[in-house]
């Protein structure tokens, strides 16, 4: 554990380009998707998924934006700290933290850090995650559900630590869009 959290703590930002694919418990691809990503601690995404799935994903730590223009629809939610129970707690929550809720076991393997997380409650989202760092740099990740689904995320050009347009966490639901607020 203590070395997943020396590779994270100092990772303030991460920006990266993804390709991300969801394989049914039978092998099938159900679904193929590429896009951006821009992450900061603590709490900020910007999660955007390209054609045919187009989605964007936005949170100031505060509030959290899901934005879908197929639907032309924007969900609002309140941000909770508490997102120990997704993956996404390990680029944007608090490092500190992962050792109460994840068991963590590293490998190495042909210059490939990877770390297994299983979550230590039962809330959690996904049954285990996988996450590959080359370097200082997350390569990829997997994640496996209750139903034996896996989603593989595969990142390039990564930059850590970079420059961050903090324009990138805001958002404004276009004109014409129905807005539902989740609270």
């Amino acid at each position: 554990m203590a070395e997943l959290g020396q590779r994270l703590k100092p990772m303030e930002n991460l920006s990266a380009s993804f390709t991300q694919t969801v394989t049914s418990a039978d092998g099938y691809i159900i679904q193929e998707v590429t896009g951006k990503l821009v992450v900061a601690r603590p709490g900020r995404v910007r999660w955007s998924s390209d054609a045919p799935y187009e989605q964007l994903v936005v949170s100031d730590a505060e509030t959290l934006w899901l934005y879908d223009p197929d639907l032309e629809q924007v969900t609002v939610r309140p941000f909770h700290n508490d997102i120990s129970r997704t993956p996404a707690v390990l680029f944007i929550g608090e490092v500190d933290t992962l050792a109460r809720d994840y068991r963590v076991q590293a490998e190495k393997n042909n210059g490939i850090d990877k770390y297994w997380l299983e979550p230590r409650g039962s809330d959690a989202l996904y049954e285990r995650i996988a996450i590959e760092f080359e370097g200082n740099k997350p390569h990829a990740m997997a994640l496996w559900d209750s139903l034996g689904q896996v989603t593989r995320i595969g990142f390039t050009d990564v930059t850590v630590n970079g420059p961050v347009d903090a324009g990138a966490f805001t958002f404004t639901p276009p004109k014409g869009v129905d807005v539902l607020h989740d609270e």
